[in-house]
């Protein structure tokens, strides 16, 4: 059985070294902490041996995994760490954000050197890399998103399946036979962002039922392009009736395209969006919405983890939170 003297001599450090990586409680160089991680993973150390004697270690940090994509709009996201960090200091612990490229040997990694006692994963795609290597060595992980295979990780989100089939449930019920839908650039949704898909596909499966047409409409990614593409397809005489709005950039901006283009809502257009509460705060947003709530997601979150780390063996759970509209008046 492979013992801490084993990835010692192996990395041709001390054992007190070692067990500094793995507890993460003192500083260890960042050359030295390679060869001591390479060790581990030759051989696989904290999967068997290790991983069994430091089930009771502490580091009192959790580790938030990010894969950004250049789409995304970087405060809705400063409000999910901001968040999360909150519930964490909370319950006692510190948060450490992930951020490497190579997400799935970044799990590994930090896996092997139990450097943090549990993981929340952001940016969760189908079929997303960093699941298998966390499922595989049990260990302590919530995800914020909704994979079709969660790989047994607990999972928490906003019901955005739910939401989609509510915006269009209120365009419906006023009369709207269809619909453009503002969403993100083609490839996050080819990137299997589950967010952007779970709700995009929501959108038409419900207003197929309701017997309303949905146009999908695709944005691009700098926010200059995003209000030009507004004002292109706002400004066209055969513009829109009514909107759908899931992307950031878009709802920011989309207030100032209106005034520019002296467009009322809802008189000349009727308008709903996804969008977090930190948005309708930051840029006083006047439109009828749904808000993806990250302070109550990653409470849920940081609660999961905890509940999971204190029972590894208990059944796994998926928490989504219930979609609620803010009604302002945007729908004729």
């Amino acid at each position: 059985m492979t013992t801490i003297a084993d990835v010692a001599r192996e990395a041709g450090v001390s054992r007190s070294t070692v067990s500094s990586v793995l507890t993460g409680r003192k500083f260890v160089a960042p050359s030295t902490r390679e060869r001591i991680e390479a060790a581990i993973a030759k051989l696989d150390f904290a999967v068997n041996a290790g991983a069994r004697a430091l089930a009771t270690a502490r580091t009192m940090t959790i580790g938030v995994m990010v894969r950004f994509h250049e789409a995304e709009f970087s405060p809705a996201l400063a409000a999910y760490l901001v968040a999360l960090s909150d519930a964490a200091n909370a319950a006692g612990y510190t948060v450490t954000l992930l951020t490497q490229r190579d997400s799935e040997a970044a799990a590994r990694t930090v896996i092997a050197g139990r450097q943090v006692d549990g993981l929340v994963l952001l940016n969760v795609v189908e079929d997303d890399p960093r699941l298998e290597p966390i499922a595989t060595a049990g260990y302590p992980a919530v995800v914020i998103g909704l994979p079709e295979d969660t790989h047994g990780i607990d999972a928490v989100d906003l019901d955005f399946a739910g939401a989609g089939g509510v915006l269009v449930d209120l365009l419906a019920a006023r009369g709207h036979a269809a619909a453009t839908l503002l969403g993100w650039p083609r490839d996050l949704y080819d990137s299997g962002a589950t967010y952007a898909r779970r709700f995009a596909d929501a959108v038409d499966d419900r207003a197929a039922a309701r017997g309303m047409t949905i146009t999908r409409q695709y944005l691009p990614v700098a926010p200059d392009h995003v209000r030009a593409e507004m004002r292109r397809l706002l400004g066209a005489p055969d513009r829109p009736q009514s909107l759908i709005v899931h992307n950031d950039a878009a709802v920011a901006l989309l207030p100032q395209v209106l005034h520019e283009l002296d467009l009322n809502s809802p008189d000349d257009i009727s308008i709903t969006s996804l969008h977090s509460a930190e948005l309708t705060q930051l840029f006083g947003l006047p439109f009828t919405c749904v808000e993806s709530r990250p302070q109550t997601v990653s409470e849920a979150a940081i609660e999961l983890l905890l509940e999971r780390m204190s029972s590894p063996a208990a059944e796994t759970r998926v928490r989504l939170i219930d979609p609620v509209i803010t009604n302002r008046e945007t729908i004729s």
